[in-house]
């Protein structure tokens, strides 16, 4: 897998709006459940992407992308005629009856250039009831840097379509790695422009970088102990460093400048609230025995650890500032990793149940417990996207750690691969 190079996945995209969506009072795919029907929708080859150059694909990687969001039926080319290829893309110019009749529920077009290196994409999606238009826009960026435009455009589908945002132009932030030799890795959702974050021929874990995108946290052997970095991430400049005895890890992010974090020392475990911009830091819980896997609610409110200070692994959540611990989890001899949708109303974890390691959810107050993985492996740190819709999570596959993706209800579970190595700690990234 060819990997490209920090700069390049800094590089700018250029998206400019050609029109609004024309179509905001209409919700084509309500989702208010945990099911639904998906869409039928029909992408034909874009005009001008055969002349445009033999490495766009823009097209089949649009279909990909909507149907991996789960949202969408996209339909196979055997199924649209020649007739409906060869027609325009403006709205006199679609047979939308000839669509209908097809099963085609939605229809994108797109008209594509290229001149002198730059990009343009025409893109229109239409209901083929009426032929009204679901959305409309213009995109433009350097030519190599089409797979973006496509996943940008995708996820400017999915939300005219189901008010919902989408993952496709999300970033993937996750260490990868032998058993001694674990690196900090950042890539596109798709795979591509795959970057190494560090270089220590160490032991490297729990990395998060703050919701902005300024801080970079993670835990490090690189100096023989397990030491806390916070870096600038656009800098690349260390701003603090946690070298004092025990073992610190299990970072998150409360807003974008408070990281959170554990540290064990001797018998004893506390859990600081760490301000990046006074470089102070002040107690959220202490207890003899273990504390990790700190988060945060996104409202502040609420702090969930795991603790065994039971005798086994279990979740606790803890009002702040000053609340006492409340069990969440009582099922099962083994819970941890919790980790909060963004809205704050689910929290995703890892149950062991009949010798496999699951990914649950529940609600916040630890109620209506359900597993959403079930397959007797070993699954592990489960995260929320920043739309609430997806959780990433790490799966033991053949003996190796792979990447994941689902639905928050578990459905439509996908396996993502970004490197050659073995691929942990997955967290979704701005």
């Amino acid at each position: 897998m060819k990997k490209h190079s920090f700069m390049t996945i800094v590089s700018a995209l250029a998206v400019m709006l050609m029109f609004s969506s024309v179509s905001h009072a209409k919700v084509y795919l309500t989702i208010t459940g945990e099911t639904f029907k998906k869409i039928t929708i029909g992408v034909p080859y874009f005009k001008g992407e055969k002349t445009a150059g033999s490495s766009l694909g823009m097209s089949d990687l649009l279909n990909k992308d909507l149907d991996f969001s789960g949202f969408f039926i996209t339909a196979p080319a055997s199924l649209i005629d020649r007739e409906l290829l060869d027609e325009g893309v403006e709205k006199g110019e679609v047979k939308f009856a000839s669509w209908r009749s097809i099963g085609i529920d939605i229809v994108c077009k797109g008209r594509l250039s290229v001149v002198n290196g730059e990009l343009s994409l025409e893109a229109f999606v239409y209901d083929t009831l009426d032929g009204s238009m679901v959305l409309a826009k213009r995109y433009k960026a350097k030519q190599n840097e089409w797979r973006r435009v496509t996943h940008r455009l995708a996820d400017d589908i999915i939300f005219a379509v189901t008010g919902e945002k989408g993952i496709m132009s999300s970033r993937v932030l996750f260490t990868a790695g032998r058993r001694n030799l674990k690196e900090i890795y950042l890539s596109d959702f798709d795979g591509q422009n795959v970057a190494r974050l560090t270089n220590y021929r160490s032991i490297t874990l729990s990395p998060s970088l703050s919701p902005n995108g300024k801080y970079l946290a993670y835990t490090s052997y690189r100096e023989g102990r397990p030491n806390l970095y916070v870096t600038d991430f656009d800098k690349k400049n260390e701003i603090f460093v946690e070298r004092s005895e025990g073992m610190k890890i299990g970072t998150s992010w409360l807003g974008n400048s408070t990281l959170v974090y554990s540290h064990t020392s001797g018998r004893t475990s506390t859990i600081y609230a760490f301000d990046v911009g006074s470089r102070s830091k002040k107690v959220l819980v202490q207890r003899d025995g273990i504390l990790t896997s700190p988060t945060v609610s996104p409202d502040g409110s609420r702090l969930v650890f795991v603790s065994d200070m039971f005798g086994s692994p279990q979740i606790f959540s803890k009002a702040l500032p000053s609340g006492e611990p409340r069990r969440l989890t009582y099922h099962g001899k083994y819970n941890s990793a919790p980790a909060f949708s963004p809205k704050g109303d689910l929290i995703a974890f890892v149950a062991n149940l009949s010798g496999g390691f699951e990914i649950c959810t529940m609600n916040a107050d630890g109620s209506n417990q359900r597993v959403l993985t079930n397959d007797g492996t070993v699954n592990d740190s489960p995260q929320f996207s920043a739309c609430g819709r997806y959780i990433i999570y790490t799966s033991l596959k053949g003996g190796v750690n792979r990447l994941n993706v689902m639905l928050f209800n578990g459905e439509n579970k996908r396996t993502l691969r970004f490197t050659d190595f073995a691929e942990e700690q997955p967290r979704f990234a701005p």
